[in-house]
């Protein structure tokens, strides 16, 4: 496949040859919106709530970002390249990831998050562990990068293992969820940035696994990228088991008016839930690695287990 390269202009093309996809999706947004409001029972101008709650940077980046995938996926195939490198569930995938991205990060979802930790914990580990897989799952084989683009060397500097690795345990370790969820609820502009730093350490992490950028540092083989991701996610569970278990709250929610009339405890507990049940996704992929490491071991024929088919 050759190298991709970002045309400014490529994204508008891309979403008028795909105006079904197009309009599909951006029906779909407002009428979230407008469904939020509602249930919000805001009671400003509905003009001035709409700019008011509406991020449109994010909008924008999503419309292009959603316009230049299907740019180049219409130009793979109108230069005859075949479809098994790009078939169109890859697409669907890919679209599907970007609007469950937006509606975590930037929905009517944000009026409920100061009344339950729990929403704030699915909008937060939603973008890492289900928006993110399908992003990356969304992006076709072998795709190299161009690294005449100035952003190369900050990618491949994010994308090496040692640099993500170090970010996850700040994030998830060294400063605690219930401390993002405080000063997030404290600061727009971490409230804002929060979700966008847990989508790209799920994407890079991910990408790391199913190995999408070849040219990228990677780790070698199947039972590091296991026990690599496999450390991530207890880390998670096992926060999320800490909150589940724990008989003393630590929930940052200030609101006397808890989400469906539980205690804060309770919420707390939920969240818990939340956190582990969306691990389950990136467990999977775990497992994955993990059997196909047994069966790289089968198949080498210097090991004991070897089994030669003509036997």
């Amino acid at each position: 496949m050759k190298r991709s390269s970002v045309n400014m202009l490529a994204w508008i093309k891309g979403l008028m040859a795909h105006q079904a996809i197009a309009t599909t999706a951006i029906l779909a947004v407002l009428s979230m919106y407008a469904v939020g409001f509602y249930m919000a029972g805001e009671k400003y101008d509905f003009s001035t709530t709409w700019f008011l709650y509406i991020n449109p940077i994010i909008l924008l980046a999503a419309m292009a970002v959603m316009g230049q995938y299907l740019y180049q996926y219409d130009s793979h195939f109108a230069n005859g390249r075949p479809r098994i490198a790009w078939p169109q569930w890859k697409m669907w995938s890919f679209v599907a990831g970007l609007l469950l991205a937006i509606i975590l990060w930037n929905s009517p979802m944000n009026f409920l998050v100061h009344r339950s930790m729990t929403i704030y914990t699915i909008k937060l580990m939603g973008e890492f562990e289900l928006a993110a897989p399908l992003l990356v799952l969304g992006i076709p084989d072998n795709v190299t990068i161009n690294n005449k683009r100035y952003l190369y060397g900050l990618l491949r500097f994010a994308h090496n293992p040692a640099v993500s690795s170090l970010a996850l345990l700040s994030l998830l370790v060294l400063w605690s969820m219930s401390s993002q969820m405080y000063l997030g609820l404290k600061y727009s502009v971490i409230f804002t940035l929060l979700p966008g730093v847990y989508l790209a350490l799920g994407i890079i992490l991910w990408m790391q696994s199913l190995k999408v950028f070849p040219s990228l540092p990677n780790l070698r083989n199947h039972l590091q990228k296991a026990g690599y991701v496999f450390v991530t996610e207890v880390i998670m569970m096992g926060m999320g088991g800490m909150w589940f278990w724990s008989s003393t709250s630590t929930n940052p929610m200030g609101s006397s008016h808890i989400l469906w009339g539980i205690t804060p405890l309770s919420d707390q507990r939920f969240a818990g839930i939340a956190m582990m049940a969306l691990s389950l996704p990136t467990m999977c992929l775990v497992s994955w690695h993990f059997w196909r490491w047994i069966e790289d071991i089968l198949h080498d024929p210097e090991t004991l287990l070897f089994v030669d088919s003509e036997d």
